[in-house]
């Protein structure tokens, strides 16, 4: 693994978010068991806020979106990573940190270098006066067919599950820390599936880290992942099949209609 533990230095004594958070005033060193860690918990526990503070404190870069450094959004984020400590056991900054929204930003940028380079290309060739113009468009040409070969040409013109999908698939080569946050909010329960394959093979091929904010009962339900609840303002191990996602999951799939008869 990556990290081994995340710890607080100490607690400043403000209210401010986010250290007025239950979470935070109570925060001791959580030590990573797995390759794959999940933090769950209901919205608002605190969870995307401390992912956010280790992403950075451990300075993998933001995929997709604007850097934790820029954001301005982020500032809680900073505040609670620089009080961060974290113990590592191979440091290195490969990897990195997304959240769902962020791969808007990610296609966004994509189509950008491309119509830059067409833009190039196309200059060039209004203005070309003699020699072989293919030689003169080849580096452009192969700078093209390296971003579509990677990302796909037709990005945008995809569903939001199967780009954001094929950004993983892209992005996640190679032994590297990679906090992500919240991925079902972009994929399908079949493309949570795929997901769980391509992290299986990374952690088993190239010993790659993972700590993923869910909710998807079928995400965390990962062999060997060690998940994390934050409830009542405490983060600790809890069983898969004893978490209240799996719980009511399995309860309303087994009988949906008692459910829907409360609502």
């Amino acid at each position: 693994m990556i990290i081994q533990s995340v710890g607080l230095r100490n607690l400043p004594e403000t209210e401010a978010f986010p250290f007025n958070l239950d979470l935070i005033k109570n925060l001791e060193t959580i030590k990573f068991s797995s390759n794959v860690t999940f933090l769950v918990g209901e919205n608002g526990s605190g969870k995307s806020t401390l992912l956010e503070a280790i992403a950075y404190a451990s300075r993998v870069p933001t995929a997709g979106g604007i850097s934790i450094e820029d954001d301005p959004l982020m500032e809680a984020a900073r505040s609670l990573g620089n009080m961060l400590s974290i113990r590592y056991q191979d440091r290195t900054s490969a990897g990195f940190f997304t959240r769902a929204e962020d791969f808007i930003g990610f296609v966004k940028n994509i189509l950008r270098n491309l119509a830059e380079i067409d833009t190039e290309m196309q200059e060039i060739k209004d203005t070309w006066n003699g020699g072989d113009l293919n030689l003169a468009l080849k580096p452009f040409l192969g700078e093209r067919k390296a971003i579509t070969d990677r990302y796909s040409e037709n990005l945008d013109a995809m569903s939001h599950g199967e780009g954001f999908l094929k950004f993983f698939m892209a992005r996640i080569t190679g032994k590297g820390l990679y906090l992500i946050d919240e991925p079902e909010a972009a994929l399908s329960p079949q493309r949570q599936l795929s997901l769980i394959s391509l992290i299986l093979e990374k952690v088993k091929t190239v010993d790659a880290q993972f700590i993923i904010a869910t909710h998807s009962p079928l995400i965390m339900a990962i062999p060997n992942a060690n998940i994390l609840e934050i409830k009542e303002g405490k983060i600790s191990p809890i069983a898969y099949k004893d978490t209240e996602h799996y719980k009511l999951t399995r309860s309303f799939l087994d009988n949906p209609e008692v459910f829907l008869r409360e609502l």
